[in-house]
């Protein structure tokens, strides 16, 4: 099956790495057929994609109907498509379109009248609570239809903004983004955050399944992790007050993955030289980890100096005096 990925527009590159890393983590085959701008096309070998939930920067994934370009007419485009395919009597619908060319204001509405002449005018839209979604995007000369894959409500994210958690640092890390970085590390079964802070990293990890585990050094950021992580309805965990570079004695085996924010322009118990207390816990951390690592920064670090593999590094500004690193690892 062909697949659309429609990514988010602020953080493309790493809303483009997370999808194919979430491919790779549950084995799924696919072949790129289409990467630009927000728009990543994929060829799939798999119909069973209910992990796409887990996908924090993509707005949205249509299941493809036809991809064609509009040189002979979009009304042409439509009449060839066999709606009964992907739509029926039973079930509402409503219509929605992208575009960037203001000449075609009307996609939206040229979509939902073929689908309505198809169906003799008897199957019915409901544009606010629709069973079925099919999506219009027209890039250029290029136009995209599917069927929009069933989600989990986005704006969930927005109600775990950090300054809506009981327990609040500035410097969280966005949950899209936190999101994000799971995916990226291939995480299948569990995460481990060696620096929890206000636990956001884990409270995304928890949302989507998997087992979560923690450390900080600071025991009010345990505390207050715990409560954030209630707070949203998470109650397995393991998080322990104590020192990144001492995981491997507090937890007595390596993870998964390992998917964390250093501290950084914040308050914390760290040794004052802060580049050995890095280096001491990175290196402790490359030991503790199976699949990938990928740690959030306000610098670009030189991890391969330690053994890592630096896969690559996305950089993002976060506000006028932060700028945030965040380096995929592997071994």
């Amino acid at each position: 099956m062909k697949l659309l990925f429609f990514l988010s527009g602020s953080y493309t590159p790493l809303a483009r790495e997370e999808v194919i890393s979430l491919l790779d983590t549950y084995d799924i085959k696919y072949e790129i057929t289409y990467n630009e701008g927000q728009l990543l096309l994929l060829n799939v070998n798999s119909s069973e994609l209910d992990f796409l939930f887990r996908l924090g920067l993509t707005h949205f994934v249509l299941n493809v109907i036809i991809e064609s370009y509009i040189d002979d007419g979009i009304e042409k485009i439509l009449s060839d498509i066999e709606w009964s395919s992907y739509l029926n009597l039973d079930r509402t619908f409503k219509v929605r379109a992208k575009h960037k060319d203001s000449s075609f204001e009307n996609l939206e509405l040229l979509i939902a009248k073929s689908i309505s002449k198809y169906f003799r005018d008897k199957i019915k839209a409901d544009l606010s609570n629709p069973m079925d979604e099919i999506n219009g995007i027209l890039y250029g000369k290029r136009l995209i239809i599917g069927k929009k894959i069933p989600e989990r409500s986005k704006k969930d994210f927005n109600k775990r903004k950090p300054q809506l958690r009981p327990f609040f640092s500035p410097t969280s890390i966005d949950p899209r983004i936190a999101r994000a970085m799971i995916n990226v590390s291939q995480a299948q079964k569990e995460v481990l955050d060696d620096f929890t802070g206000t636990g956001g990293i884990l409270i995304e990890a928890g949302l989507i399944g998997l087992d979560i585990y923690g450390i900080d050094i600071e025991e009010k950021s345990v505390i207050g992790t715990i409560t954030n992580l209630s707070n949203y309805g998470i109650s397995k965990f393991d998080i322990k007050l104590g020192d990144a570079r001492e995981v491997l004695d507090m937890f007595e085996r390596s993870f998964e993955s390992i998917v964390t924010d250093a501290p950084y322009g914040r308050s914390t118990k760290v040794d004052k030289d802060k580049d050995k207390m890095y280096r001491e816990c990175f290196t402790t951390i490359l030991d503790s980890f199976e699949k990938r690592c990928v740690i959030g920064l306000n610098m670009e670090y030189p991890f391969d100096e330690l053994g890592f593999y630096i896969e690559t590094i996305y950089k993002f500004r976060v506000h006028k005096s932060l700028t945030r690193y965040l380096h995929v690892l592997s071994k």
